[in-house]
């Protein structure tokens, strides 16, 4: 193993294929990362699994962290800076914003340090973490990150408000929505033509 000292823990990256002695929790998210061909580093020490995301609008770290009774699976996606202190309150209106109805998953910012993540929490029963389950999980988490990190950026850089911000990235994530569509077959738009023009 290779180790990297980050300041606050020391991280082990692990070649592929080498047993490590981790919670069921990590195993199965060292597994996914691995059938996704992603690179990722180990810290077992504090029961973690860390990797690196580049998205479309940035990149981030991610790290998978397993609860203290093997239970849960905590997934952070760190934003890659952090708020400087001026912009924190317009930035904490902004993740409120965001969380507001939002099912699954939410932002969370350290207003001491200005440091940023979305975090989901995945509960299991022991020895029944569905890898399904935890593979949708991770890639909420890191969907959720990629759509608002331009707002969060636009708030905190171009001190764009809040509101306007949000707005940007309902538009957006709309607009991506309407690029995936299928176009209409010739009966969808004889339908939507009559329905049009009652």
């Amino acid at each position: 193993m290779v180790s990297a000292d980050l300041g606050y823990c020391r991280i082990w990256q692990v070649p592929a294929g080498k047993e490590i002695d981790m919670k069921e929790a990590l195993e199965q998210v060292v597994e996914l990362f691995r059938a996704k061909d992603w690179e990722f580093e180990i810290d077992e020490e504090s029961d973690l699994v860390r990797t690196g995301i580049e998205g479309d609008n940035g990149h981030w770290q991610v790290m998978a962290i397993a609860s203290d009774d093997d239970d849960a699976v905590l997934m952070l996606s760190l934003f890659p800076q952090k708020c400087p202190a001026h912009r924190r309150a317009p930035c904490a209106d902004l993740l409120t914003r965001i969380n507001f109805g939002m099912m699954m998953g939410c932002f969370e910012m350290d207003y001491d340090s200005g440091r940023i993540h979305f975090k989901t929490t995945l509960p299991f029963a022991r020895g029944d973490l569905n890898s399904a389950t935890l593979d949708s999980v991770v890639m909420l988490n890191l969907a959720r990150m990629d759509r608002f990190l331009p707002a969060i950026m636009s708030v905190i850089y171009a001190e764009i408000s809040p509101a306007q911000a949000l707005a940007a990235a309902r538009r957006q994530a709309k607009g991506e929505l309407r690029s995936r569509r299928r176009p209409l077959t010739e009966t969808q738009d004889i339908v939507r033509r009559r329905f049009m023009n009652n």
